[in-house]
C-alpha cells in the first residue's frame, strides 16, 4: 500500500470525507447484491468484514463531529484491521479457507470460555456441538503477519502502530492530558490534540477503498470498478494489496504492481 511521502501531497480532508461518505451511504440503500454462484461462498464470508468497515467509518465520523476525534482512532484502527484481513483472505491462495477455519475455531473458543462460567446444564453439550464444527487446517495468520505480507513500503505497519497508541495504555494517554502554560508550568488538557487527524482520515478512506473494491470485484461490476479506480488515482489510495505477494501466493493471475502515485 502506497501513501504519499509528504504531508502536502495528501488529498484534502474534504476529498477524503467525500469518499468516506460515499462508501457509507451508497451501499446502504441497496437491498440485494448479485454475485455469481461460484463466488457466493467468498461473498458470504467477506461481506460482514466489509460491512463492519462501513459501520466503523460511520461511527468515527459521528465521534469526530462531537470532538472525540482522538478516541475515534480506535474505530479507524478496527476498520483498517477488517479491511486488510478481508483483502488478505480474498487475494491470497487458500485465504478464504483459512478465514472459514478461523471463524469456526473462534466460535468454539468463545463458546467454551463462556461455558466455563455458565450454570446452564446444557452448556457442555453446546460446547461439544461447536467443537464438532471446527474445520481442520490452518486458520488466519496473526494480523501483524498479514500486514507484513501485504505492505510494500511500511504504511500499513506504521499506520496500525500509530492508531494503536490510543487503543492500548501507552505514553500517549499521559501526554495527551498534559500541556505547558505561558510561563512554562505544566497544565492539564481535557481535550487532546488531534495531531494526526488528516492521516487518520486517509487511513479510514483507504480502509473504505479496500473494502469497496472487494464487493465490486465479487459482483463483477465494471462500472463501479471504474469509479473506484478514478477515486483511487484522485486520492492516491490503492484498491488492492496483492502487488507485494510472491506470484505463487497470489490467488488471481491479473494481479499487477499497482501504484496510484
Amino acid at each position: 500500500m502506497t501513501v504519499p511521502n509528504a504531508r502536502d501531497r495528501l488529498p484534502t480532508p474534504e476529498a477524503l470525507l467525500a469518499f468516506i461518505l460515499r462508501y457509507i451511504q451508497v451501499p446502504s440503500r441497496r437491498e440485494e447484491f448479485r454475485v455469481d454462484s461460484a463466488r457466493q461462498d467468498d461473498f458470504l464470508l467477506l461481506f460482514g468484514l466489509t460491512h463492519r468497515v462501513r459501520r466503523l467509518a460511520q461511527a468515527y465520523l459521528r465521534l469526530r463531529k462531537g470532538d472525540f476525534e482522538v478516541e475515534g482512532q480506535i474505530l479507524v484502527r478496527a476498520a483498517l484491521e477488517h479491511a486488510v484481513t478481508a483483502q488478505w483472505a480474498y487475494l491470497t491462495v487458500g485465504g478464504i479457507d483459512r478465514l472459514k477455519t478461523s471463524a469456526t475455531s473462534d466460535q468454539y473458543t468463545f463458546v467454551k470460555l463462556i461455558a466455563e462460567y455458565s450454570t446452564d446444564p446444557a452448556a457442555p453439550a453446546h460446547v461439544q456441538e461447536f467443537k464438532e464444527q471446527v474445520l481442520a487446517g490452518p486458520g488466519l495468520p496473526k494480523f501483524t503477519e498479514m500486514i507484513k505480507q501485504l505492505d510494500n513500503n511500511g504504511f500499513l505497519r506504521t499506520t496500525y502502530k500509530v492508531l494503536s497508541q490510543v487503543v492500548h495504555v501507552t505514553h500517549q494517554a499521559t501526554l495527551d492530558a498534559l500541556g505547558t502554560g505561558d510561563e512554562g508550568e505544566v497544565t492539564l488538557k481535557l481535550q487532546p490534540d488531534a495531531d494526526v487527524g488528516h492521516e487518520t482520515l486517509y487511513a479510514l478512506a483507504s480502509s473504505c477503498m479496500l473494502a469497496a473494491w472487494i464487493v465490486s470485484d465479487l459482483e463483477g461490476s465494471t462500472d463501479e470498478f471504474g469509479r473506484l479506480q478514478d477515486y483511487s488515482w484522485q486520492l492516491s489510495i490503492p484498491y488492492r494489496l496483492d502487488a507485494s505477494l510472491p506470484a505463487d501466493a497470489r490467488r488471481f493471475e491479473d494481479s499487477v504492481a499497482y501504484d496510484p502515485m
